[in-house]
């Protein structure tokens, strides 16, 4: 017996795996002999906890490379995990485990999965907690700026600059945190808690959350899993979520998602005190 995991990632790509030692067509699928590929033992209980799987290996697929996994193209990816009679496909599979993958750790030439069951699903918070912060994002269906449209220093002045722009990387530095395009000239900030997303070559379709924002260069959060020289872009304008932004920034304070006087849990908890 061997065993087989069927992958599907977010961007339908389809990839099967197995623990043999040469390649194995299944159902129109081929899967690989990965070399190093250890499932560890499964971890299930009895009380809705979400079953836990690890599998490790080397990084020697074509299809398994460690920028891909740095660049979360594997994130959320569907799994489906079965052992085959190598000798004899027409037996069928025994089903052992179906899921997503969670928490991918990459160390060298050596990665780790995270293989969560299907009861993952049921850890979903459904509903909001108040926050003195907006839950809205930037440009979301409950937020409603048009990111289009245009920011002005005051309310009501005509807009000055676009929210979102187009443009070409000039320069990365060698750290993948740091970029600069040269056509940039929106003042320092403007893009801080913003978005970029890469348009073509290695990068294309991935985005990233913009720490930091002077003119002509900004900073990333997580770093890039490419050189982004060259790579054009488009990113719009960040949001740091204050009741104070959303009416001054945007004019959009009917659409604020956010609490920011209602008491905290320690004033609404305290008891009366008298003076001594």
């Amino acid at each position: 017996m061997v065993t087989c995991i069927l992958l599907v990632r977010t961007d339908g790509q389809v990839y099967g795996f197995s623990t043999h030692d040469r390649l194995i067509r299944y159902n129109g699928v081929d899967y690989e002999a990965a070399a190093g590929f250890n499932p560890t033992d499964i971890a299930v209980a009895n009380q809705m906890d979400v079953d836990n799987l690890t599998v490790e290996g080397v990084l020697s697929s074509n299809s398994l490379n460690e920028d891909d996994l740095r660049a979360g193209r594997w994130d959320f990816a569907e799994f489906r995990l079965f052992q085959l009679n190598w000798a004899d496909l027409t037996m069928g599979e025994k089903k052992d485990r179906k899921g997503t993958l969670g928490q991918v750790i990459v160390d060298r030439s050596l990665f780790a999965a995270e293989m969560l069951g299907m009861m993952q699903a049921y850890t979903t918070s459904i509903g909001e907690i108040t926050s003195p912060g907006c839950r809205a994002n930037l440009g979301d269906s409950r937020c409603q700026v048009n990111l289009q449209y245009g920011g002005s220093p005051s309310v009501g002045s005509p807009p000055t600059t676009a929210f979102t722009v187009n443009g070409v990387i000039d320069t990365a530095a060698a750290d993948f945190f740091n970029m600069a395009d040269s056509a940039r000239v929106e003042p320092d900030g403007y893009f801080d808690n913003g978005v970029i997303t890469f348009l073509d070559g290695q990068l294309e379709g991935l985005a990233f959350e913009v720490k930091t924002y002077t003119i002509g260069a900004w900073s990333v959060f997580v770093p890039l899993p490419y050189d982004a020289t060259g790579r054009a872009y488009t990113m719009h304008a960040g949001c740091d979520k204050r009741l104070e932004t959303c009416r001054d920034r945007f004019n959009n304070v009917d659409n604020f998602r956010g609490e920011p006087w209602l008491r905290g849990t320690d004033a609404l908890m305290q008891i009366g005190r008298h003076n001594s």
